[in-house]
């Protein structure tokens, strides 16, 4: 073959050639192109990108209300803005320049603030670090959003008592979680969440509270808040409570123990500070004012107590009403018949010889009026608050004197019949939890010294320790035959205002006492209001309404120091209030208790005949 002949092949691979190599350049200058961007724009689409992501913070939900049983508002919300600080994972955000930053704005130093936003945990990043802003505060946040990293302004209710101290040991106050679990039913609460730690706020907390909602927030790379996204879901507030307190008694049960209290100061009874009082519907257990003197606002809490508000809180921090324990005096007496007629240790035919004195083994214990009252019946015994024959009684309950060792029947009957009669407060929410709806409730207890004398002076209340709502309780058993569930609490209204729940009244259990042996008792605590001799009659002179009561003085062992004490209930017939009212320190129970519980009686009874709520006033505490 001639090379004419070959086939002409160079022209396809050229072509060939220059195609592949215009491939190749194209393929190396998009990697070269690719490599660049991933190296040198990789941050500016990774910021990008991570404009679409968001953080969450929980909103405050708002709080429940609370009203009186004639839906007087007593503690409310109202908007206020909140300053939050969220600790980021990002080396762009520095808490100490933060907080040298803010603290001009906010008025506060730098070492509160850092304590402040430093309050974190892992579990609840968020924190709280100004409440109740100034316009000032949250106009500088929102200028300067971006480079407060974590900082945020957010509208939350802020808590408010119109009637400022009017029920405040009732009503109770909120505040932030306390630490170190203190109060572990909040433990799974968000760390900045304000809750309920005393009274009605404390108690249904869970029912206020409400459900924090969720707010998004589109940040960037480095979680610098771009926009709010809105909430999901949103806050749903909690629920209004109505109880059973009416405003007006409770004005008038507060002012009563101020006054009081102030009188004795003036009349030289410098070491009296205190009074405590319960007034309840016998019939239902519903709770118709409660008060514990000195009072103390709740609005103190809010938004963080000062130094000076503290100081005074110290001095009324207990609700005396449910927490308090006292020796009753003579308002055992009633108890301790009762038991004593139950057990067969006396009859309703019983007297007893008073001539002043008593002799207990080689003691003598002396009647409250020297030389006695002579001879003494049941109920007259209750009539004079006699002494005497209460001590009788008493020994009698525990077979004094017995026919055997003496030493055997100390740590035998004696201590059956003191162990007895303790057992039988229980009945009466004497010695056993009345149930109360708040929180901090103590119980009574009896306390043998282990004398021959203890029979004696446990008949007449000195040995026991009881609360005042227990007294309370204890009385309208009295009145009504049936110890009922005090209950502050009346209903349970929506965020709407619809009726949830009406708490209806609790029957605990019947007194287990005859319906003669009752009576008898109560006639008794009749003739102390109505009859000349009675303890109470020239309190409760010229009363229109008629009124059964018991006084109480209990020694203390200082003289003079004695403590003042008054259960009753009125109508007698037609029971419809009933009230136990303490002086720590008054002296005798007629002279300052009384005239309080009247007061009471008198007010309450007074707005029913009326038929129409008497508005409360604002309660101001100096």
């Amino acid at each position: 073959m001639k090379k004419a002949d070959k086939p002409r092949r160079r022209p396809v691979e050229a072509r060939l050639a220059f195609a592949f190599t215009t491939v190749f350049l194209s393929m190396s200058l998009l990697i070269v192109r690719l490599g660049y961007l991933q190296i040198k724009t990789s941050s500016q689409f990774v910021a990008q990108e991570h404009t679409n992501e968001y953080d969450t913070y929980a909103v405050p939900a708002p709080r429940g209300w609370i009203y009186d049983r004639n839906h007087v508002l007593l503690a409310a919300d109202k908007p206020t803005f909140t300053v939050v600080y969220t600790r980021l994972a990002t080396p762009l955000q520095n808490t100490n320049a933060i907080a040298k930053r803010l603290a001009p704005a906010f008025g506060e130093s730098v070492k509160n603030l850092l304590q402040a936003m430093n309050a974190y945990n892992y579990a609840n990043p968020q924190v709280t670090i100004l409440q109740n802003a100034s316009p000032r505060a949250v106009s500088y946040v929102e200028e300067h959003e971006n480079s407060l990293i974590g900082v945020r302004v957010i509208t939350t209710p802020l808590r408010y008592y119109p009637y400022g101290a009017l029920a405040d040991h009732v009503v109770g106050y909120i505040g932030p979680i306390p630490p170190n679990n203190a109060m572990p039913q909040y433990s799974k609460y968000p760390a900045n969440a304000l809750v309920g730690l005393d009274g009605i706020e404390q108690q249904y907390d869970s029912l206020l509270q409400g459900v924090p909602g969720v707010m998004r927030v589109q940040v960037n790379a480095a979680n610098v808040p771009m926009k709010e996204l809105g909430m999901y879901p949103a806050p749903m507030p909690g629920d209004n409570l109505v109880l059973n307190i009416d405003g007006h008694l409770q004005n008038v049960l507060q002012q009563a123990l101020q006054t009081q209290v102030a009188s004795l100061r003036s009349q030289g009874y410098s070491w009296v500070d205190s009074g405590v009082a319960v007034a309840m519907n016998p019939q239902t257990g519903a709770v118709l004012a409660m008060g514990s003197y000195p009072d103390y606002n709740p609005q103190w809490f809010v938004g963080g107590i000062s130094n000076q508000h503290y100081a005074q809180y110290q001095n009324a921090a207990l609700n005396m009403a449910v927490s308090g324990l006292f020796m009753p005096g003579s308002t055992e007496k009633p108890l301790t018949l009762m038991d004593a007629l139950n057990l067969g240790a006396i009859k309703p035919t019983t007297t007893v010889w008073d001539p002043g004195y008593l002799l207990v083994g080689n003691t003598v214990l002396h009647e409250w009026v020297p030389g006695g009252f002579g001879m003494v019946t049941v109920p007259e015994a209750l009539e004079y608050s006699s002494d005497v024959f209460l001590y009788q009684t008493g020994l009698w309950m525990g077979h004094y004197p017995p026919s055997y060792n003496i030493n055997t029947w100390m740590t035998g009957e004696r201590v059956k019949a003191f162990n007895q009669l303790a057992s039988f407060g229980k009945y009466f929410g004497l010695t056993s939890p009345t149930q109360i709806d708040l929180p901090n409730e103590r119980v009574g207890y009896f306390h043998d010294n282990g004398y021959l004398s203890d029979l004696a002076y446990m008949a007449i209340g000195q040995d026991q320790v009881y609360s005042a709502i227990g007294l309370a309780q204890y009385v309208s058993a009295i009145a009504t035959g049936k110890r009922m569930k005090p209950e502050v609490l009346h209903q349970i209204l929506s965020p709407t205002g619809e009726v949830i729940k009406t708490i209806q009244p609790v029957v605990l259990n019947k007194v287990p006492v005859s319906p003669a042996n009752l009576s008898m008792i109560r006639q008794g605590m009749h003739w102390v209001t109505t009859k000349r001799m009675g303890t109470s009659w020239s309190v409760f002179l010229g009363d229109p309404y008629s009124v059964a009561g018991k006084t109480g003085t209990a020694q203390t062992g200082v003289v003079g120091h004695d403590i003042a004490l008054f259960i009753g209930w009125a109508p007698y017939k037609n029971p419809k209030i009933a009230v136990a009212v303490i002086v720590p320190g008054a002296g005798e129970g007629y002279l300052s208790s009384g005239s309080v519980a009247r007061k009471l009686i008198d007010a309450y009874l007074n707005e029913l005949a009326g038929k129409k709520p008497i508005p409360p006033t604002p309660v101001h505490v100096g």
